[in-house]
């Protein structure tokens, strides 16, 4: 459930932790999240509140690990329970979590020009690469991971797949919506047991709202709650399943399916990491109740029950089709 601060109580809840705020104004916050900007102690800074603090452990954890990388990821300065006080100390927990960050000027993808979204694409590919460049030592498994620890659940990248999606798909409703989506998961399943054991650090969420871009460079990187170990594809992936409905989505997925054209295997690939993400989001919105969201995949997932075609040549047949099931 979305948090519900208002202005004054998230302020309220700043001045107890960093003293006099000024410059107060609310953002637009995430699917359960709500965000405001400020500034306090001479600094620019952002809150973001949310039920579940371990998004926010994982902000932190890519601030520390990635200091010094390419990757621009903005200091955290502070993750606790709303009410918690500088020294750690709290009266008021309410149930929800705050974490400030360092604020970086910049602007999303979403919304920008398509020449401006055309040429970032290579600075965006750029962004994932380096994300996958970052020094795992110390780290283990595949999957999401435990900050505090580095270690992640799974001992293969097929496993991490098969523990994202539900064991039965009844709750779907329509017998022809859950037989679909078995199906599909049976497929995915079977491609992934063969997929190389890639296990690198991905973002997990890289969509254009999730950074922001400055001078033709990427000036911050954040909302790390779905990072993860394993295959950097699965970035590709989401680009791909999401490129019917959004377009600066579409202009990254066609420069980073340019790139791969060719390379072996990577039609099957990139169709297994399609088909979970697509039935990971489809179980997301059965389960909150959004029909809208719901209907799109089925249709969406729909078109990647047939044999794959090529990523440079059956672009408009098969990769971004939206196959109606009905």
């Amino acid at each position: 459930m979305k948090t519900a601060y208002t202005g004054e109580e998230a302020a309220q809840a700043m001045r107890g932790l960093l003293g006099p705020v000024t410059e107060w104004t609310p953002l637009t916050g995430g699917e359960v999240s709500q965000a405001f900007a400020f500034r306090a102690d001479g600094r620019d800074l952002v809150l973001r509140l949310a039920p579940r603090r371990d998004g926010f452990d994982r902000d932190a954890w890519a601030a520390a690990r990635l200091r010094d990388t390419p990757v621009p990821v903005p200091e955290v300065v502070h993750v606790g329970p709303v009410g918690e006080d500088s020294a750690g100390d709290s009266t008021e927990r309410h149930g929800t979590f705050a974490c400030v960050s360092e604020r970086v000027a910049g602007e999303h993808l979403t919304g920008a020009d398509p020449e401006v979204q055309r040429r970032m694409a290579p600075a965006v590919r750029a962004l994932v690469e380096d994300i996958a460049a970052v020094d795992l030592d110390g780290t283990a498994g595949f999957g999401s991971f435990d900050p505090a620890t580095g270690r992640a659940p799974h001992g293969t990248w097929a496993a991490q797949l098969r523990a994202l999606l539900p064991e039965s798909w009844d709750g779907l409703g329509h017998p022809e919506d859950a037989a679909m989506a078995a199906e599909l998961a049976d497929t995915a399943h079977g491609i992934a047991a063969g997929l190389p054991e890639v296990r690198k650090l991905i973002h997990g969420d890289l969509g254009p709202d999730n950074f922001l871009v400055r001078d033709d460079r990427i000036a911050g990187v954040f909302d790390w709650e779905a990072a993860m170990f394993g295959d950097p594809l699965w970035e590709l992936a989401r680009y791909v399943l999401w490129a019917p409905a959004m377009p600066s989505t579409r202009v990254q997925a066609d420069h980073d399916l340019d790139l791969l054209a060719g390379e072996p295997g990577i039609e099957e690939r990139l169709r297994c990491l399609v088909i979970v993400n697509g039935l990971w989001a489809l179980e997301f919105y059965r389960a909150s109740g959004q029909a809208g969201p719901m209907e799109f995949m089925l249709n969406r997932l729909n078109g990647f029950r047939g044999p794959t075609l090529p990523v440079d040549t059956g672009r408009q047949d098969y990769w971004m089709r939206i196959g109606r099931r009905r």
